[in-house]
């Protein structure tokens, strides 16, 4: 997402652009309609959460849809460079390494290399004593309204 907004590949969120999935994607469950976005609320820094929250992303973006990725309160850590405010990022990496299965590292990676739309709350980073500067690149500090326009017509679902 280098040099991008962080409102995702078509530009929803923006004033007058719809959000809402992109042109052509897939059918959802053959019902006729397009499959929607799907907006993951992340408001807790635990690891097994986190993971759960990311490996949802993935396979939503891998299907084509778009995926919309919100940090406030404590899961501002998610999006952190260095991940030392997520709870037991450390073991939780190693076991599932040990498995053969993705971390939140790789997955967060993939989810940022399928062009999700990454987000976190102004007063979430205030209250983690955080600065854009400590945020991934590409991910945008903004207000609740903000987001809640993003994803006004998106899935939602809170980890």
């Amino acid at each position: 997402m280098t040099g991008q907004s962080g409102l995702g590949p078509s530009g929803a969120g923006q004033p007058g652009v719809p959000s809402g999935g992109r042109a052509g994607q897939p059918v959802a469950g053959g019902s006729g309609e397009p499959a929607r976005s799907l907006a993951l609320v992340l408001v807790e820094s635990g690891y097994e959460r986190l993971h759960a929250a990311f490996m949802l992303a993935a396979t939503a973006a891998a299907l084509g849809q778009d995926v919309i990725l919100f940090g406030m309160g404590a899961g501002v850590a998610a999006f952190s460079r260095d991940w030392s405010g997520v709870d037991a990022f450390a073991a939780g990496e190693s076991q599932r390494a040990r498995a053969g299965v993705a971390g939140v590292a790789e997955l967060r990676d993939a989810v940022v290399d399928m062009g999700a739309c990454l987000m976190v709350c102004d007063s979430g980073m205030k209250a983690a004593g955080l600065s854009p500067a400590n945020l991934l690149e590409g991910v945008a500090c903004v207000g609740l309204p903000s987001f809640m326009d993003r994803a006004a017509h998106a899935r939602q679902l809170v980890f």
